[in-house]
């Protein structure tokens, strides 16, 4: 009994693994670019890096002089044999598969934040500020449909615009946050894994069967050959 209890709970705790979250976070704005790993409720920082502590001032130790070493000829490098390679997959099968693996990551990912704040400067030109407060509010219309069309979805969007007129250099804060689930991940990599090996076999046995059919017609024009 106490064994069932254990499976069961080693089961549920991989099947609750499955809906942990991992992602992205990125941001960009007057601080600089700041990047950091998503792992369920923890966030690991990627960029900006902390600063390394600087190590104290030791003490000037005496160094004693260092006697002269004979040099040593350098031994020739023993030569590696060239390793013979594979044969290669159909380079189409595993663009194909390269395509999809990707759509369905994408089809999977969940934007969480999409923030962008854009501060256009109008001071120097004003008409050309106003021209391009006009061509980002438009570019920012055709862009949410193609987002929300390519991931899973957009919880939390916040893209604003807007024209400074006293300022003379523009400013741009962004905010861009991903995530998937772990369950998700595996199930992609599952079905296009068995995908690969099925097409891994097929390519195999198929020139197994072209390097049969080569000897067997080697064989018979050889004893067509004696015959003669």
């Amino acid at each position: 009994m106490t064994g069932w209890i254990i499976l069961l709970g080693i089961l549920l705790l991989l099947f609750l693994l499955t809906l942990v979250r991992v992602g992205v976070e990125f941001s960009y704005g007057e601080e600089g670019v700041s990047l950091r790993i998503r792992l369920g409720r923890f966030r690991i920082t990627l960029l900006p890096q902390k600063p390394k502590p600087e190590k104290k001032n030791q003490k000037a130790k005496k160094t004693k002089p260092k006697k002269e070493k004979k040099k040593k000829e350098p031994k020739a490098e023993p030569v590696e044999e060239q390793k013979k390679g594979g044969l290669p997959l159909p380079l189409m099968e595993l663009i194909s598969l390269a395509i999809d693996a990707v759509g369905q990551l994408l089809s999977r990912l969940q934007i969480d934040t999409l923030e962008i704040r854009y501060t256009i400067a109008g001071k120097d030109d004003p008409a050309n500020a106003a021209i391009q407060y006009g061509m980002i509010c438009a570019g920012a219309g055709g862009l949410v449909p193609v987002l929300e069309n390519t991931f899973y979805c957009i919880k939390r969007r916040d893209i604003d615009a807007r024209v400074d007129f006293e300022a003379r250099e523009s400013l741009i804060w962004l905010r861009l946050a991903l995530s998937i689930r772990i369950g998700q991940v595996l199930s992609i990599a599952l079905r296009l894994g068995w995908r690969f090996l099925r097409s891994y076999l097929a390519h195999q046995k198929e020139n197994q069967n072209e390097q049969q059919k080569e000897h067997q017609e080697g064989t018979n024009h050889g004893t067509e050959a004696s015959d003669q």
